[in-house]
């Protein structure tokens, strides 16, 4: 509704500009005028550029909805008793957009097959017997496809990347700092802006921004990593991530 009204008043202006353009040229021979009618063309223009700005689905809906789905997931997870934390894992081992897989088991000391994962709910991704686990998307997971550049493998390629992510493409933070540190990722996000309730999920993934990042870092290194830690500070997220195997 509120692109039909972009677009119906920024045909309106143009038309009603373009009849005052040409009848102020042609027979007013006001420069006023014909000045008010190049600026309704400008208008018409802009306006009906912004009807195709505006989202199918407002924002408040899909809030709504990302809210409705997260925590029917997280009683889901709770049910079943899981502890994590999750494994996020690169593109190149999921055989599509990167994941977070979620061990039914645990296991400190993961391995993983070669062959890129089943695209199922329920996958087995190593030799053991209870090396089962729930592969899910999270919200990193459909956000690379709009970054700039696929994250390289380095702390200022992730620094980057999830710079764009956070403060050019979410306005979720006003940027981060990234830096290696005895085989560890330390990653620090800057300023975040993005309030969540409380749900037994981010126990298992961490907060909606620290799972973007893990998302980031895993695609970018092409490993699998596993949050650590997580801690709040006055002006930034902490996060604590390590490479596994």
């Amino acid at each position: 509704m509120r692109g039909n009204a972009y677009l119906l008043l920024g045909l309106g202006l143009l038309v009603w500009g373009s009849v005052l353009l040409l009848i102020s040229w042609f027979l007013l021979h006001s420069t006023p005028l014909v000045a008010l009618g190049m600026s309704l063309l400008i208008l018409g223009a802009v306006s009906s550029a912004l009807s195709r700005a505006v989202p199918r689905i407002p924002p408040r809906a899909s809030s709504l909805l990302l809210q409705t789905g997260l925590e029917n997931i997280s009683s889901l997870l709770e049910e079943l008793g899981l502890e994590g934390p999750a494994y996020f894992l690169p593109s190149k081992m999921t055989g599509g957009k990167p994941k977070a897989l979620i061990p039914l088991h645990s296991n400190p000391s993961p391995s993983f097959p070669s062959n890129p994962l089943p695209a199922r709910l329920l996958v087995r991704y190593g030799s053991r017997r209870e090396d089962v686990g729930i592969l899910i998307s999270v919200p990193g997971s459909s956000i690379l496809g709009e970054l700039p550049a696929r994250p390289g493998p380095s702390p200022s390629e992730l620094e980057a990347s999830l710079a764009a992510a956070f403060s050019g493409i979410l306005d979720a933070a006003d940027g981060a700092r990234v830096w290696e540190e005895g085989g560890a990722l330390r990653v620090e996000i800057l300023n975040p802006r993005l309030e969540h309730e409380e749900l037994f999920i981010f126990g298992i993934l961490g907060s909606p921004l620290a799972s973007l990042a893990g998302i980031l870092a895993a695609e970018a290194y092409e490993r699998p990593v596993v949050l650590r830690e997580e801690r709040r500070e006055k002006n930034k997220l902490a996060l604590k991530f390590e490479f596994l195997r």
